[in-house]
């Protein structure tokens, strides 16, 4: 894994003076945006506007995921493939990206660029200016709350709002092992601040559409366990199954924890053909401790990266069969 500098809590506050010195934003995320990614530019959206900054919202997915529309500023999302990051005093914020080519394209690190990146991935590159990284934090948005709090930014309820549920969805529910006592504080002040969490909670969790389970009945008949004792599980999407479906890529999105629900799982594998990109592949990995291999090793040798117990990859021209087949002869020969 790659290695970051150990984190220094004198970060929060230089990433938040950062914020502090430029009223032009561009934020944006890693592509096929998740919970915590859209819980967080939702936030910092929210911050930077009460405090009268200029801000956009840029992604490389065509579409965000519907689950989290309740968010404010949804419909500020502007889709963009890659941009030239050459706007004059503009300051591009990276949330929840370990690399630069993890969303949208175009970012050279060479040129200095004006920029600050924010996330909780172990093998980040550091690829900013201005990095504030912290492996150790349960998701992108605890570690965008101290940063906040460091800073004396005011942490409206629609703030709160928004990074519990970049919270809450990292942390499984606050299930997952990266969950610790500070997570738990936080959420205590978000609450304060006036989060009601069975409200919130709802629209995650009690948010599926019928295309959604629809999509997830096309998926569940190729479930294949496998390995000793039926630890291993990898699940296959083609692209057809969603257009049979009426849904898009983000319908994907919940189905890895609901097979790890499964009595006897310790690793799962989703291995999804993108319907709007020929060739292209997403992976999803997601362990338990009593696994022998973690999902970062898996993502690992796949060309991808993330958490130990949550990572992926995105393969080019590549095949799904094919795919799924080196994973499980990895998995096999790693038991």
């Amino acid at each position: 894994m790659t290695k970051t500098k150990n984190f220094n809590e004198q970060d929060l506050l230089r990433a938040s003076e950062t914020l502090k010195a430029h009223d032009n934003w561009s934020v944006m995320a890693h592509r096929k945006a998740d919970g915590d990614a859209i819980g967080s530019v939702s936030a910092l959206i929210t911050a930077g506007l009460n405090a009268g900054k200029r801000v956009k919202w840029f992604g490389a997915d065509p579409e965000l995921p519907v689950t989290y529309s309740f968010l404010p500023h949804y419909d500020r999302y502007i889709y963009r493939d890659s941009l030239s990051f050459d706007e004059p005093g503009e300051l591009y914020i990276f949330l929840d990206c370990s690399n630069e080519n993890r969303g949208v394209q175009g970012f050279d690190v060479s040129r200095n660029i004006n920029s600050l990146n924010i996330d909780h991935h172990g093998d980040n590159t550091l690829f900013a200016r201005e990095n504030c990284v912290d492996s150790l934090s349960s998701s992108t948005a605890e570690l965008l709350f101290r940063v906040l709090y460091a800073g004396n930014w005011e942490i409206t309820k629609q703030v709160a709002e928004c990074l519990y549920t970049g919270i809450f969805t990292d942390s499984g529910g606050f299930t997952f092992s990266n969950t610790s006592a500070l997570t738990h504080l936080i959420i205590a002040n978000l609450i304060e601040s006036g989060v009601d969490s069975a409200h919130i909670t709802d629209f995650i969790i009690q948010n599926k559409t019928p295309e959604i389970i629809k999509l997830w009945t096309y998926a569940l008949p190729r479930l294949k366990l496998f390995g000793h004792e039926n630890i291993f599980a990898v699940v296959k999407i083609y692209a057809d199954d969603f257009d049979r479906a009426g849904t898009d890529i983000s319908a994907t999105t919940g189905l890895p924890n609901l097979i790890m629900t499964l009595r006897g799982v310790k690793l799962i594998a989703t291995v999804t053909e993108n319907p709007a990109r020929n060739g292209e592949v997403f992976l999803s990995f997601r362990s338990r401790e009593q696994s022998p291999v973690t999902a970062w090793n898996v993502a690992s040798f796949m060309g991808g990266g993330g958490h130990q117990r949550a990572a992926g990859a995105t393969l080019k021209k590549a095949n799904v069969d094919e795919a799924a087949s080196r994973i499980e002869a990895y998995l096999l020969s790693h038991e």
